[in-house]
C-alpha cells in the first residue's frame, strides 16, 4: 500500500513537471545593421553540492570552492557565436548596477492570448537606465527555477539560493548534474519582444567519472565536471544563436 502511494505521488510530480513551455510570439521583424546586444549574467560562481547519505547524519549541502568563471565563459561563448553566425556585437553589462532590475522586476512578462511576451514599458524602463545605449536586444542569464501556470512562464528569483545550480548525489545511486542555468533574450528594437529562453545547464545527467568520495571531490573529478558542463553550454549556445532573430 505504501509503495503504491509512493508511486502515485511520484507520478503526479512527473506529470506536473511535464507541462509544455510557454508559447512565444513569432519574430516578425529584422534588426538594423550593426546590431548590439547587451549581456547580463549573475549566476553563482560556486556551484552547490547536495548529498543524501545512508542516514541524515551523512547528509550535507555545501558550496564548492572552484574557479570555473561560468559567467565569463557564457559571455565568451555567446560573443563568439553571435559574431560568427550573425556579426552581432555582445556587450557585457553584468557589472552595471541597473542590470539587476532584470532579476527583480515582477512585471517584466505579460500575457497576450495564449502567448507570453515582454512588457514593453517595463523593459524600456530598465534598458533606459543602463550605462550603454542603442541596444537592439538584451540577454539575461541566471541560475533559476521555472514554473508554468496555464502555459504562462513566470520566473522566481533564486540568485544566491542553494540547490538550483550544481550537483546532487545519493549514496548507492551516484551523482548527477543539477545546474539550472537558463538564458533569456528580449528584443528592444525595432520592437519589444520576448524571443524566448533555453536551458544551458545539465539536469539529471550522471557526472563522469563518479566520485570516489562524495564529501571530498578531487581536482581531477571537478575538472572533468567543469569540462562536461562547459561543453554542454557551448553546444546549447550554438543552437540558441542559430535561432535568434
Amino acid at each position: 500500500m505504501i509503495r503504491a502511494i509512493a508511486i502515485l505521488i511520484f507520478s503526479i510530480i512527473l506529470s506536473s513537471c511535464a507541462v509544455k513551455p510557454a508559447k512565444v510570439l513569432p519574430v516578425d521583424y529584422k534588426y538594423d545593421d550593426n546590431v548590439k546586444i547587451g549581456f547580463v549574467s549573475l549566476i553563482s560562481e560556486k556551484p552547490t553540492h547536495s548529498h543524501i547519505g545512508i542516514t541524515v547524519f551523512n547528509n550535507f549541502t555545501k558550496d564548492l570552492d572552484v574557479k570555473w568563471e561560468l559567467n565569463q565563459h557564457i559571455f565568451d561563448a555567446l560573443s563568439k557565436e553571435f559574431n560568427k553566425q550573425k556579426s552581432y556585437e555582445l556587450v557585457n553589462l553584468s557589472q552595471d548596477p541597473s542590470s539587476k532590475q532584470f532579476f527583480h522586476n515582477q512585471n517584466l512578462f505579460t500575457k497576450k492570448g495564449d502567448f507570453t511576451d515582454v512588457n514593453g514599458p517595463e523593459l524600456n524602463s530598465i534598458v533606459n537606465s543602463l550605462s550603454v545605449k542603442d541596444l537592439d536586444a538584451i540577454i539575461v542569464v541566471r541560475s533559476f527555477k521555472v514554473f508554468y501556470n496555464q502555459n504562462f512562464e513566470s520566473i522566481r528569483e533564486s540568485m544566491g539560493k542553494q540547490g538550483d545550480h550544481g550537483f546532487k548525489s545519493r549514496t548507492g545511486e551516484g551523482m548527477t548534474f543539477n545546474s539550472a542555468i537558463g538564458i533569456n533574450m528580449y528584443s528592444i528594437e525595432p520592437k519589444a519582444h520576448y524571443v524566448g529562453w533555453q536551458y544551458l545547464g545539465l539536469i539529471g545527467q550522471k557526472v563522469i567519472p563518479q566520485p570516489s568520495d562524495y564529501e571530498n571531490l578531487t581536482i581531477s573529478e571537478l575538472s572533468s565536471y567543469e569540462k562536461q558542463l562547459k561543453d554542454n553550454i557551448n553546444n546549447k549556445v550554438k543552437e540558441f544563436v542559430s535561432k535568434a532573430p
